[in-house]
Formats: structure tokens, C-alpha cells, sequence
């Protein structure tokens, strides 16, 4: 058991909390007008990679790419 303070220890938890709550593993609402930026967000997160999208269509593929291509060149 850790010797830290209860404050300590709340403080670390509430930033892995806030942390989690914007991560979409942890909870993500699908929609079909948001699925593009949906997986562009599971893709940035590593929660899958552009291997996973073949069974879509290659127009979904394409735009998807063309997304993270573009977030890239603004990083």
C-alpha cells in the first residue's frame, strides 16, 4: 500500500480520469454522420489502424486518409 497522502492520491486519479473521459477507447458515441471523424479519432488514439478499414468502402478509406495526412502536415 502507498504511503501517500488521500490527496495525493485523489489529485493523480482525477487527471487519469479527465484524461479518460476524452479518449474514445474508453467510451465513444457512434453515429453514421460522424463515423469519418470517429475513426479518424480511434486511429490518432491507436485504438486501430488503417489495416482495420478494409471491409469499408475505399471512398471512407480514401477520405480517412486524407484526414490524417492532413492532421499530420499540421503538426
Amino acid at each position: 500500500m502507498s504511503n501517500e497522502p488521500a490527496s495525493t492520491k485523489f489529485w493523480g486519479m482525477e487527471g487519469k480520469i479527465k484524461k479518460d473521459k476524452k479518449t474514445p477507447g474508453v467510451f465513444l458515441s457512434l453515429r453514421k454522420t460522424n463515423m469519418k471523424w470517429d475513426i479518424v479519432r480511434l486511429v490518432n488514439d491507436d485504438v486501430i489502424d488503417i489495416n482495420d478499414l478494409k471491409g469499408f468502402s475505399e471512398e471512407l478509406r480514401d477520405e480517412v486518409q486524407c484526414v490524417l495526412k492532413f492532421r499530420e502536415v499540421e503538426k
